[in-house]
């Protein structure tokens, strides 16, 4: 059931990153900018994977 549990949800870091993209997208789109967030979230998302393959 772990091994199940690990492949569905990854580990912390990647709970942890996903996370971390939902509350800046949130937090993009409350301020005003959600223009400007479909420039930033495909960035942050690969800079994400980069740092991820390099794990």
């Amino acid at each position: 059931m772990n091994a199940f549990f690990k492949t569905l949800f990854g580990d912390l870091y990647n709970l942890g990153f996903v996370a971390a993209v939902v509350a800046l997208t949130a937090l993009l789109v409350h301020v005003g900018l959600a223009k400007d967030a479909a420039f930033i979230m495909p960035a942050t998302l690969l800079l994400g994977a980069a740092v991820f393959a390099r794990r």
